[in-house]
């Protein structure tokens, strides 16, 4: 007498091959990407903009502020700035990676590297300042 579990599983194993699921894959680079681009959009504020349908204020000279103040709530703009600061951001840190694959052109990684933080230290600095000004 069979194992009953044994049963199951030669019944799954037929079933699974019966179904033949597709041989290709997405490439890894595209899952991930779809997945940065999904937490930049997350961390940014896109599901709060989509949620609340905040609004958009564009600076003029009579209003030249683009934020609210306080933390409780936030414009489109706010989003945006920060979508684009973490995007910019995620780049830099992209590109001092690939400084450290150039082994054998020195002069291009430096480039990369100097390229890469710099981006890094301005996305940093103004994501600072505009939290700054905002709790304030």
């Amino acid at each position: 007498m069979q194992n009953p579990a044994r049963l199951d599983s030669d019944a799954l194993t037929q079933f699974l091959q019966k179904l033949k699921m597709p041989s290709t894959r997405p490439s890894t680079t595209l899952i991930t990407l779809l997945l940065v681009a999904f937490i930049i959009f997350v961390f940014g504020g896109g599901v709060y903009d989509m949620m609340e349908n905040p609004p958009r204020i564009l600076p003029s000279p009579q209003n030249p502020v683009f934020w609210f103040q306080g933390m409780s709530e936030q414009t489109f703009n706010e989003s945006a700035y920060f979508i684009v600061f973490l995007l910019m951001s995620v780049s830099g840190g992209y590109l001092i990676f690939a400084s450290s694959r150039m082994r054998y052109r020195p002069r291009e990684a430096k480039m990369l590297l100097l390229v890469g933080i710099a981006m890094m230290l301005i996305a940093t600095t103004f994501s600072e300042v505009i939290l700054y000004r905002k709790t304030s």
